[in-house]
């Protein structure tokens, strides 16, 4: 009889799941489309985020000018980096326009 680790992955094994972005996808929406996908969980269909990993401070040094420095860095425990001023690649690169028509027709396609 199987135990409930074994019942549990072969449950996981079974979702199909689908992660939508865009080129204006940022910051905490990169961040669950990188980890969804570095863990396997997810595959990320649409386009090339923005690339804003590391969380920021603003600090006003004129009227007119304001200087942002980053305040920490997010490392991924699988891939021992980010997305920072690259973006998050998508496994399914397409237009944002057709980005959830393409990631639910796969879906379907992979429950039949």
């Amino acid at each position: 009889m199987p135990g409930n680790t074994e019942i549990i992955n072969s449950a996981l094994d079974r979702i199909v799941a689908g992660y939508v972005t865009s080129a204006t996808t940022f910051s905490g929406g990169e961040d669950v489309a990188y980890t969804l996908q570095a863990h396997g969980r997810a595959e990320v269909v649409g386009e090339t985020t923005r690339g804003g990993a590391h969380p920021t401070a603003r600090y006003p040094v004129t009227e007119h000018l304001t200087v942002t420095v980053p305040t920490a860095r997010t490392i991924n425990a699988v891939t021992g980096t980010n997305w920072e001023g690259v973006g998050v690649q998508p496994d399914r690169a397409v237009p944002a326009e057709k980005a959830l028509e393409t990631a639910h027709g796969e879906a379907r396609q992979r429950l039949t």
